[in-house]
């Protein structure tokens, strides 16, 4: 028998060919809502969805395989995906969003390769020459001194578990380029910011140390580091902090430090081991500069801080002025003091359970802050937001 094949039947055949090879070509996606609770806006918010809910949803998901769509404008999303406890395996899919006041917006998570090319916003790294671990966002930097400071010929022995911050006036990162500069160029301002502030054996710009008796006891330098994650969007390090002498009380310290792009401000979670002892008062300070540095807190809401602002060291081109501030939950703000170095917030933590605090900087000069009183606003929104975060919903498939 012989099949007569018309130019209408095969028109047909071929459309329902287009259409099922298009289907196929579709790749499975899951719908993830998010709303903003807040009657304001939060631009730069990081959504992040357990890898192991969404692998449940989509087998195929893999490191390299996924990729996120607004739902309403198809535009694809700036992604990451995190290790967060250094095992190999994800744990979270990271991505950045931009919500309205009240506002509920609709994503798709697909089991497909990105198509655009990322840029990063956050970032860390270590520094062989010096052992720094340093980290940031797009609006800021800051530092922390390993052990092997100690053996670099080039430089003085500095002991100190201070926090350095390195304000910057652009939005590029520039850790690595300001590191190839050498140690005496990035001290200098030009053009893009510089490292103006001075720590020494202090705690700088929100180091922490056990509080005894009326006096503090910092860690030394960490002993060991690792960097969780590089970024685009999240940037993740951990410091070890060796045994130390606490007032009689010996006292060790794992630090995990995470900034966000966007933000002035980064996450410090403390885990201390005290022997002997069920939990410690330890305090997160600033130190004071030179030229003169006024105090500022705040314990409404559920969120408290303590903040400083003041002039820039005039050293090397330093200019305008410079705000720090730690962020702790109200409830475990145990005190407020001033010593004659340092302004301090006090809290207690448990031993061997994560105590969180979230500590940053704002500089006049980066564009984001003209005044004392717009710091202030940017630590109460922080705070607004911390204590109500964005409801990320996995919502059934259809």
């Amino acid at each position: 028998m012989r099949l007569s094949l018309t130019p209408g039947w095969i028109d047909s055949w071929l459309l329902a060919l287009a259409l099922a090879c298009s289907a196929v070509a579709q790749p499975a996606a899951v719908t993830v809502r998010v709303e903003n609770p807040l009657a304001e806006a939060r631009p730069d918010e990081v959504v992040a969805v357990s890898w192991a809910a969404l692998r449940e949803r989509l087998p195929g998901l893999a490191a390299g395989q996924v990729r996120v769509r607004e739902a309403a404008t198809g535009r694809e999303m700036t992604v990451q995906v995190v290790d967060e406890d250094g095992d190999g395996a994800p744990d979270a899919l990271l991505w950045l969003v931009h919500l309205w006041p009240e506002e509920v917006r609709h994503y798709a998570v697909e089991a497909a390769a990105p198509e655009q090319t990322p840029v990063a916003r956050a970032y860390a790294r270590h520094d062989e020459e010096r052992d720094d671990v340093a980290w940031e966002s797009d609006r800021i930097a800051f530092r922390a001194y390993g052990q092997g400071l100690w053996q670099a010929s080039a430089y003085e022995p500095l002991v100190s578990n201070g926090i350095d911050v390195w304000p910057k006036r652009v939005r590029d990162l520039v850790l690595e380029r300001w590191y190839a500069l050498g140690h005496d160029a990035y001290h200098v301002d030009r053009g893009e910011g510089a490292d103006f502030f001075s720590v020494g054996p202090s705690l700088g710009g929100g180091g922490t140390a056990v509080w005894h008796a009326g006096r503090m006891y910092p860690a030394r330098n960490f002993a060991a580091y690792r960097i969780l994650a590089r970024g685009p969007i999240r940037a993740i390090v951990e410091l070890v902090y060796e045994p130390w002498d606490a007032g009689g009380m010996t006292v060790s310290e794992v630090k995990r430090i995470t900034i966000d792009a966007g933000q002035h401000l980064f996450r410090a979670e403390s885990v201390y081991a005290a022997e002997g002892a069920d939990s410690l008062s330890f305090v997160v300070g600033f130190v004071k500069r030179p030229e003169g540095v006024v105090g500022a807190m705040r314990r409404e809401g559920d969120w408290a801080w303590l903040s400083t602002w003041g002039p820039v060291e005039r050293k090397n081109g330093g200019h305008g002025h410079l705000g720090t501030a730690v962020l702790m939950p109200a409830a475990r703000l145990a005190g407020v003091h001033e010593t004659e170095d340092h302004y301090l917030a006090q809290a207690r933590a448990r031993s061997g359970e994560p105590a969180v605090h979230y500590v940053g900087a704002g500089w006049t000069a980066s564009g984001d802050f003209d005044r004392v009183e717009d710091w202030w606003a940017y630590l109460d929104a922080f705070g607004r937001r911390l204590a109500a975060p964005l409801r990320i919903t996995l919502l059934p498939s259809e």
